[in-house]
C-alpha cells in the first residue's frame, strides 16, 4: 500500500484536490470530514472544545486542532492500494511517519485568502480574525514542512494542473 499526505494552509484547495483525485479512482481520506477524527483541544486542560468562526487570537494560541493518530492509522489500513490523506492538523509532524510522501500546496496570499472568503464547504476563514490568524503562522508552517521533505505544489495553477502534478508522483 502507498500512503500520501496533502497539506497546506486553509483555503489552499486540499479538499478540492482530494475530491478530484477520488474521481480518478484514488482512495482519499479528508480528515475534516470524518466525525471525531480531529478535535480542537485546549492546550492547558486537554479538553475538547468547540470551534466557532471568529475565535480570538488568544483562543487560537490556547488550542490545537489534533488528529487522532490511532484512528487515522486504522482508517488508512482499511485500504489495500493507494490512499491519500488531506488536511492540516496541528499535530501533523506526529503523523508524517505514516506516509510515503507529503505534498505541500502553496500559493500566493491573495489566492488562499480569496478562496477562504469564497469557499462554501467550510466556515473556517469566513471571519476576518480567522484569516488574520492564518497570516501570522503560514510562512513558518510552510518552511517547516519543506524542511521535513514535503514536495511543494503550486496551488495558484488551475485545479486540474495541480491534481495532475500530484497524480504524477503517486
Amino acid at each position: 500500500m502507498k500512503k500520501f499526505f496533502i497539506t497546506g494552509v486553509p483555503g489552499i484547495g486540499k479538499t478540492s484536490v482530494g475530491e478530484s483525485l477520488s474521481l480518478k479512482g484514488i482512495s482519499v481520506i479528508d480528515i475534516d470530514s470524518i466525525e471525531g477524527l480531529c478535535q480542537w483541544v485546549n492546550n492547558n486542560t486537554q479538553e475538547i472544545e468547540k470551534w466557532n468562526p471568529g475565535m480570538t487570537d488568544e483562543w487560537y494560541k490556547n488550542h490545537k486542532y489534533i488528529c487522532d493518530k490511532e484512528l487515522l492509522t486504522k482508517l488508512i489500513n482499511n485500504y489495500n492500494d493507494t490512499v491519500v490523506v488531506v488536511g492540516m492538523p496541528s499535530n501533523r509532524h506526529d503523523l508524517l511517519d505514516l506516509f510515503d510522501k507529503t505534498f505541500l500546496l502553496q500559493s500566493r496570499e491573495e489566492t488562499f485568502l480569496k478562496r477562504l472568503t469564497n469557499r462554501t464547504n467550510s466556515n473556517f476563514g469566513k471571519h476576518t480574525s480567522d484569516r488574520e490568524n492564518v497570516l501570522t503562522w503560514y510562512k513558518n508552517f510552510e518552511m517547516k514542512m519543506l524542511e521535513r521533505g514535503a514536495i511543494p505544489i503550486n496551488a495558484d495553477l488551475p485545479l486540474a494542473d495541480v491534481v495532475e502534478e500530484i497524480y504524477s508522483h503517486l
